[in-house]
């Protein structure tokens, strides 16, 4: 049980150092650290598939901008190598939905 707790509280840690590089902000941009703060530990969890912070950053702006098509989230693309485009309800709703 201490290591189930150890191991927590590293990956913990670990997801607190990378939300360094995506900064607070408006309403959007504060659920969108709040998505990657839960899918970021899901991904490093035990039932996780490991998923890279970049898969999982572009996984949380698909979620945002689902009930936001205009979210332009903020983030550290040194850090985080991603580059994003605008992204349309119908392009969001096909990430989330494939056909």
């Amino acid at each position: 049980m201490l290591e189930f707790i150890k191991k927590l509280n590293e990956m913990r840690e670990q997801v607190k150092k990378e939300l360094e590089h995506i900064p607070r902000g408006d309403l959007y941009q504060n659920i969108f650290r709040q998505t990657y703060w839960s899918l970021r530990l899901h991904s490093l969890g035990k039932k996780g598939t490991q998923t890279s912070k970049e898969e999982v950053l572009v996984e949380a702006i698909k979620l945002v901008r689902r009930e936001n098509p205009d979210f332009q989230p903020k983030f550290d693309d040194k850090f985080f190598d991603v580059k994003l485009e605008r992204a349309t309800r119908s392009q969001a709703n096909q990430a989330i939905f494939p056909p």
